[in-house]
């Protein structure tokens, strides 16, 4: 533990780990035939991302805005709206979706959160995965879904192409550098994603910069999708203009066998849902 906040942050490596190959996704192994990939696959492998380009229904997002605009919402507070929204739900398990990153990843996917908002999170750098459970390695995907053409200045989404294969922040690795003064700071067992940016952004970025690793920009146009590995390094992008509409929905997913902490689950035209039973916020 850091006595203090004036204490010498630590680096990428202090806060991370490769995780033991023996339990990644077929495509995260170094053995894996790439003479048989298909081109998603293939841009999978080599940047952690898959760019499809109006890939979505127009009558899904058409159905998913009016839904929005008949309830005159910015987007819903609760983590679980597709439990209760239809329209969200069919979008978010569009089956020819669900089916490329069970491809991807190598099973059943199953969808467990989305957000809603439409404007950027600012979130700043990190990797998915280590806010998961440690076995999950890597069966894992998230999506983020172009709604309209979305603008520079709105804060879009960006990553570093090829980071899924950098090690893994870990949960555990992170939370020890956190001081006395972060541990009190009220509810800091679940906020300490967000407490400990101070010492993980610059990490992350002095990584990034070791490896010469670019910044790339996803600004998709309506219909357009990505979907990126839980490994991969990736933040919203503070805005130029604040509050900036960026019309988007964002779920993530993972793999059905390696989640025993959500077992309450449904289906819909052969997608998979976790179901919390949460109220719509």
């Amino acid at each position: 533990m850091l006595a203090s906040r004036t204490q010498a942050a630590p680096t990428f490596a202090d806060l991370s780990e490769y995780p033991d190959p023996d339990t990644l996704p077929w495509l995260d192994q170094l053995g894996a035939d790439s003479s048989r990939l298909t081109p998603e696959q293939t841009q999978w492998r080599r940047e952690g991302v898959v760019v499809l380009e109006r890939f979505l229904p127009d009558n899904l997002i058409d159905a998913y805005i009016a839904r929005r605009e008949r309830e005159d919402i910015i987007g819903w507070i609760s983590p679980t709206p597709y439990e209760h929204v239809p329209e969200l739900r069919a979008l978010a398990l569009y089956r020819p979706l669900t089916q490329l990153m069970r491809d991807l990843v190598g099973e059943e996917m199953m969808l467990h959160l989305a957000l809603t908002g439409w404007i950027s999170s600012e979130r700043a750098w990190h990797q998915d995965d280590y806010l998961n459970p440690p076995s999950v390695n890597g069966w894992y995907a998230a999506v983020w879904m172009a709604l309209d053409t979305i603008h520079p200045d709105s804060g879009p989404f960006e990553y570093y192409p090829g980071s899924h294969r950098w090690p893994l922040l870990r949960g555990t690795k992170v939370r020890a550098f956190m001081t006395d003064e972060d541990r009190a700071e009220p509810d800091s067992h679940i906020h300490w994603p967000r407490i400990t940016e101070r010492y993980v952004l610059p990490a992350v970025e002095a990584e990034a910069a070791r490896r010469g690793t670019p910044i790339k920009q996803f600004l998709g146009k309506r219909g357009d999708v990505l979907i990126w590995h839980g490994r991969l390094m990736h933040r919203g992008r503070t805005p130029n203009v604040p509050l900036m509409e960026r019309r988007s929905l964002i779920t993530h997913y993972s793999g059905v066998t390696h989640r025993p902490d959500m077992q309450n689950r449904a289906e819909q035209n052969g997608s998979v849902y976790a179901v919390f039973n949460d109220p719509l916020r």
